[in-house]
């Protein structure tokens, strides 16, 4: 991209959520005289496409990018995703026409992990049945809530040792936890620096008392914790997601519980993002802590995302790409 950067014109495509949002840390970190025209996308296909018609860079949260979006844009913008995660966008189908995609390297690493602990506490110490019994039964009775476990010396298995994986371990640690993990690009010794055994995931479904996800979602992985999954967990854990919703089969985790393969669940993401919760099977549960999806969120990390995704963005128009936070593919195959 030519280092002059003036007039150019950058879409932020995002979803209703974000409609209206403040984007003044945005607009401080694209070059001067960046054109920043918004789209909030209500599911209609051609009016996405129509929106990116002559964007130099698109900046986008969960907008979906499908192959056919992708194929069917102008010239080759670069896309900016708002997120650690980029499933929203067809990474393949971006690298093949060759549209430079990159995401958020890291900006919620300690906020996650933090909400990580703060479901399994609440789990193991049976908050939430504390919580009706006090607050909805008025009864004050230490001990009518029974079979809780020691924290200290239960087993916590890790599905993914990236950043917020290893971040979770060292908070598990402090706690008295045995941390294993299943993650099959982390090397063994790596891995035992931090404390953490790396198994296969087969051995840590049989031998975790608690199971937390950490692992992007892809075609590979969607749905790994169905049937199959819950009927090789040995000790009735605990499983929590703050990854993505679409790495549990919901309709098989609701069997699970209902079976008492599983103590509970704690789970930050579901399957979409705007739930019937109404009528969710996995709402109004007493072994089931939803929250909204959250687990990301604070005022630091929500003003460091803006910084970096538009930050992303300048560094691509400006001709400097090495200082993309992350790339996913540089418009020339995989990065």
């Amino acid at each position: 991209m030519s280092t002059d950067t003036a007039g150019a014109r950058v879409l932020f495509a995002e979803m209703p959520e974000a409609a209206g949002r403040d984007i003044s840390i945005e607009r401080r970190n694209l070059p001067p005289g960046t054109r920043i025209e918004r789209y909030i996308h209500h599911g209609d296909t051609a009016a996405l496409l129509a929106a990116c018609r002559g964007a130099d860079a698109i900046l986008t949260d969960y907008a979906p990018f499908t192959a056919e979006v992708l194929g069917k844009l102008e010239g080759r913008p670069m896309i900016s995703v708002a997120g650690t995660g980029f499933d929203s966008v067809d990474a393949t189908a971006a690298a093949a026409l060759g549209i430079p995609l990159a995401a958020v390297g890291e900006y919620c690493t300690d906020e996650v992990a933090d909400h990580t602990l703060a479901l399994l506490l609440a789990l193991n110490r049976r908050l939430l049945d504390y919580h009706r019994q006090v607050q909805q039964e008025h009864d004050f009775c230490w001990n009518r809530v029974t079979g809780l476990r020691r924290l200290s010396g239960q087993t916590l298995g890790l599905v993914g040792l990236g950043r917020i994986g290893q971040a979770v371990a060292r908070r598990a640690q402090g706690f008295g936890l045995a941390v294993i993990a299943y993650d099959p690009v982390v090397d063994a010794a790596a891995a035992a620096r931090l404390g953490v055994q790396l198994l296969p995931l087969e051995q840590l479904l049989a031998k975790a008392d608690i199971i937390s996800l950490h692992c992007n979602l892809g075609a590979h992985n969607r749905g790994m914790f169905g049937r199959e999954a819950f009927a090789q967990m040995r000790q009735r854990p605990l499983l929590l997601n703050v990854a993505r919703g679409g790495l549990v089969d919901e309709a098989a985790l609701v069997e699970a519980l209902d079976a008492g393969r599983l103590a509970g669940a704690g789970l930050d993401v579901l399957a979409t993002d705007s739930p019937d919760l109404a009528r969710h099977p996995l709402a109004g549960r007493p072994d089931v802590l939803l929250t909204p999806h959250v687990a990301f969120y604070s005022d630091t990390a929500m003003a460091e995302l803006a910084r970096i995704s538009a930050g992303n963005i300048a560094a691509w128009l400006e001709g400097r790409p090495d200082d993309v936070f992350r790339w996913v593919n540089r418009g020339e195959g995989r990065a």
